[in-house]
């Protein structure tokens, strides 16, 4: 009897097992279905995206070849507009080069007219020589004047070998090298044997610039009214209107420097001399003109030699 019941319930568990197992497999074959039908729907949306990707990148690329060439015609574009501005620039270059050369041209006819009109005077002087013997040896020459004043030439002309170009251009040198000493002594000796030629006014007015540089005022104020009064009209003109002024206030006339600086401004105005006054009149609190037609006639600007 035992063993009826022991087969009975070995035959229940063994279909019971394989009720199970069947279930399993069916189980294990639909997962893997709905595996494979995942992967294939996954390939297709990769294939998908990859379809996208490729479409992006293809545009990209046209992007950029189209802003290589946008780049490229905005580049011959601005260099076709700018080729006349270069052009303009490079005219305007060779314009500054004509001008410069044209103004050192100027320079070196100016100081080839100066060395002519010094030569000129040593043949004067020559003449003079000539015509009129030195006295005895031992006869004292007339020296130059007293404050920076020109002297008066001698009656024998200048000493054996002197000239006035040679005189002139020491002096010059001399002062511009800081021997204003010695540039003085050699341009109270110009004035003194060469006071009617073209460069004597800057000799007078290097006198009187010396005399201020000293500290010597009122010396320098008559040597730059020597200028005005011997030489009224020339290229220092405005010069010593301007240093006559600044030194009468240095030496506390502010009335008389006022006055002098209002004469260059109305007189000479296009020159630097005339907005340097002007820059002088509004420090001290003035107006740079007096009432109208108070003045001279206006001049036109003069440029000073070298």
């Amino acid at each position: 009897m035992k063993f009826l019941r022991l087969g009975f319930l070995t035959l229940a568990c063994s279909s019971f097992c394989f009720a199970v197992n069947k279930d399993l497999v069916q189980l294990q074959r639909d997962l893997e279905a709905k595996i494979d039908a995942m992967q294939q729907n996954l390939g297709s949306k990769i294939d998908v995206m990859n379809g996208m990707l490729q479409a992006i990148q293809n545009d990209s690329r046209r992007t950029a070849d189209q802003i290589a060439t946008l780049q490229d015609a905005l580049n011959n574009t601005v260099s076709r507009s700018l080729a006349p501005v270069q052009g303009l620039n490079n005219k305007v270059d060779g314009m500054g080069e004509e001008v410069r050369s044209l103004r050192d041209t100027l320079a070196d006819l100016s100081a080839r007219l100066e060395r002519m009109d010094a030569k000129i005077t040593d043949l004067k002087n020559q003449m003079q020589i000539i015509q009129n013997p030195p006295p005895a040896p031992g006869a004292a020459p007339t020296t130059g004047a007293p404050n920076g004043a020109p002297g008066q030439p001698t009656s024998q002309g200048p000493p054996q070998g002197m000239s006035a170009d040679r005189s002139y251009t020491d002096a010059v040198r001399d002062l511009q090298t800081g021997k204003t000493d010695l540039a003085f002594t050699e341009f109270q000796q110009y004035l003194t044997y060469f006071p009617n030629t073209e460069l004597a006014a800057n000799a007078q007015y290097y006198i009187g610039e010396i005399t201020y540089n000293r500290g010597d005022y009122n010396g320098a104020i008559q040597a730059f009214d020597a200028v005005l009064e011997r030489y009224p009209e020339n290229p220092k003109t405005p010069d010593a209107h301007y240093m006559k002024a600044m030194a009468l206030l240095k030496s506390n006339q502010r009335n008389r420097a006022v006055q002098e600086f209002r004469v260059l401004v109305e007189n000479y105005p296009r020159t630097d001399d005339a907005h340097k006054a002007q820059a002088q009149l509004r420090a001290l609190g003035v107006a740079a003109a007096t009432s109208p037609g108070s003045t001279a006639k206006r001049k036109q600007s003069q440029a000073p030699p070298q």
